[in-house]
């Protein structure tokens, strides 16, 4: 069986685990949230474990959202180390991990272009990526203190910026229909 490369290779397992740690350990998350975390990460792991057994899907999604888990994590750390913790923010991003398991959940169910199988895996695209802007413009203005014209000038320009790229990830989707 060969590595499927939509997921992270399984010797990374640990090191997904120890950044979890190192969030939930220099992190000012409330015990609530980082016990949510960290029983969402050990889901998240286990899927991505008896996926890997399970073989590579027939018909590969058109974005790879798994293997980015880690880079998640990493915006969880500079969300838990903001001034101000914003529990909020923590439970936005924690939709991140789940629906990245609902995508390629979607996405490996193999008929890829029918239209409903299509359009679910777009809907969640969308949604993780402007999740996932969202939260770092959050993290910009927040961490920084930006209040004001400037707080406006950021937000405007992290729109444009996530809606060029979703825009090119529906486009991916929708080329993948025709292929």
């Amino acid at each position: 069986m060969t590595a499927d490369p939509s997921t992270l290779p399984r010797w990374s397992y640990p090191l997904v685990l120890v950044l979890l740690g190192i969030v939930l350990f220099v992190g000012a998350v409330p015990f609530a949230l980082q016990l949510g975390v960290g029983v969402e990460t050990a889901l998240f792991l286990s899927y991505l474990f008896f996926r890997s057994r399970r073989g590579a899907p027939r018909e590969p999604a058109p974005a790879k959202v798994l293997p980015l888990f880690p880079g998640h994590l990493l915006l969880l750390l500079a969300l838990s180390l903001l001034p101000s913790p914003q529990p909020r923010l923590v439970m936005v991003w924690m939709l991140v991990p789940l629906l990245s398991v609902l995508y390629d959940l979607v996405a490996s169910r193999g008929r890829l272009r029918s239209r409903r199988n299509l359009s679910i895996l777009t809907i969640l695209y969308c949604i993780i990526w402007a999740d996932l802007f969202f939260l770092i413009e959050r993290v910009i203005v927040l961490g920084r203190r930006i209040v004001g014209s400037g707080e406006i000038a950021i937000g405007a320009g992290f729109v444009l910026a996530g809606l060029l790229f979703v825009f090119l990830g529906v486009y991916r989707h929708w080329r993948t229909r025709k292929v």
